[in-house]
């Protein structure tokens, strides 16, 4: 290897949400490793000096700026067009091929290794990727190896060429996820693909599909920074949760959070609610309070009379570290998980989780010993889960369990050790 730093560029469509989190953290970690690692972004805004947007690339020329919105403006309507065939599909996330106008970025930047993250949301076109340079995927859903949708859930078209898409809700072949799948697989053959997975389970799952079975496929966890995550003392908690502060030694608190986490039917609010109902049922109604961040309110039928606190969206790390210090469990009651880093998050706080045993998610948690994987999507094992964590927690021996496998396997050292012997390994093929 050469004694220059390895260059690496990481990109992401943003640093909202999970996968920006992640990938965030994974460069952080890098350079903490003495990699050269700098990220591009699609938009945000940032302190660091090693983060670009594509602002930085695009022509200051107002010219421009009216040619590039006419062309986006007739690009989307022929993609509306083309959904607009399919009026019953289901309400789940789904992208087709559209990007933006990388304006070269990626030809004029230096780099030894391109890191991909997620990039829909009209982002990076997948024809624009480097043939000549060796590309590091880490799949944060699955969209990469599927045609248009991002969680699968019961669908293994993605195993054959897509088509007959039952979130469509089409019976033809080549539908617009057969097309989509179509091009996808004419990018794919030209490029130097090494697939990241952060959990076994979609490792398998990528292995097992028609467009990625080929390319060699790596688990390697997300990682999180163990400083800013751990449990903290009641000088540390943020003042935003004083009110919480003061009450939890009456009551303990059940905490639930994701982006969109009331209306997201993926993250299992609609399941953690029929939970609470049989646990009032059952005479459960005054035994905890539940604390909900990633929304203001719910558009579901509450009809429980537990009481929940909404909070709203919680960006600050330190906020949110102190919502999972002043929480007894963190319940992550999804439907499908890539990894689940909610579930990562709390652990390195000392509060066990209770999940559903299913996807990704069930190999952060340690059934019993930092907290407890239900029986799938049963909302009567999903309250048991709750009750048990609350009971079974003594001297907080889950909770030091849950820290304990943080600190092995979730640091930053640990897994962008991992990343860096990856990247090296890519480059002397």
């Amino acid at each position: 290897m050469s004694s220059q730093p390895l260059k690496v560029l990481s990109v992401c469509t943003s640093l909202g949400g999970g996968a920006g989190r992640a990938a965030y953290r994974i460069h952080q970690g890098m350079r903490g490793l003495g990699v050269d690692s700098r990220m591009l972004l699609k938009e945000g805004r940032s302190g660091d000096p090693n983060i670009l947007t594509l602002e930085g690339f695009a022509p200051k020329n107002p010219l421009y700026k009216i040619f590039d919105w006419t062309r986006n403006k007739c690009k989307n309507k022929i993609q509306h067009y083309h959904w607009n065939q399919y009026p019953e599909r289901e309400q789940v996330f789904m992208s087709d091929l559209r990007g933006t106008d990388l304006h070269g970025a990626l030809r004029k930047l230096d780099y030894d290794v391109l890191h991909l993250h997620w990039v829909n949301s009209r982002f990076v076109h997948l024809k624009d990727l480097p043939k000549d340079k060796p590309i590091v995927w880490t799949l944060h859903d699955s969209w990469p190896f599927c045609g248009v949708c991002h969680y699968f859930f019961e669908c293994e078209h993605y195993k054959q060429e897509c088509g007959c898409c039952p979130f469509l809700h089409s019976d033809k072949a080549n539908d617009l996820s057969h097309k989509v799948w179509r091009e996808k697989a004419g990018v794919y053959k030209d490029l130097d693909l090494h697939i990241v997975s952060p959990s076994q389970w979609l490792a398998d799952c990528a292995k097992q599909s028609s467009l990625m079975g080929r390319f060699p496929v790596k688990v390697i966890p997300n990682c999180l920074d163990v400083n800013a995550f751990r449990p903290l003392n009641e000088k540390e908690i943020s003042s935003r949760w004083r009110n919480f502060q003061e009450k939890r030694f009456e009551k303990p608190f059940v905490l639930y959070g994701a982006i969109n986490a009331a209306t997201d039917k993926r993250k299992g609010f609609a399941n953690l609610l029929s939970a609470l109902r049989l646990l009032e049922q059952h005479g459960h109604v005054n035994d905890f309070e539940l604390i909900v961040f990633g929304a203001n309110e719910s558009e579901l039928d509450m009809d429980v009379n537990i009481p929940i606190h909404f909070v709203g969206y919680v960006k600050d790390e330190r906020e949110l570290a102190s919502l999972y210090n002043l929480a007894s469990v963190m319940v992550v009651p999804s439907l499908t998980e890539v990894f689940g880093q909610t579930a990562s998050e709390a652990l390195a706080c000392e509060t066990p989780v209770v999940a559903f045993q299913c996807t990704g998610i069930q190999e952060v948690v340690d059934h019993k010993t930092d907290g407890y994987l239900v029986q799938s999507y049963s909302s009567e094992d999903l309250a048991g889960g709750i009750l048990w964590c609350l009971s079974n927690n003594t001297d907080n021996r889950l909770g030091k369990a849950g820290r304990e496998k943080v600190l092995r396997e979730y640091t930053f050292e640990a897994v962008c050790g991992q990343y860096k012997d990856l990247y090296e390994s890519v480059l002397i093929r």
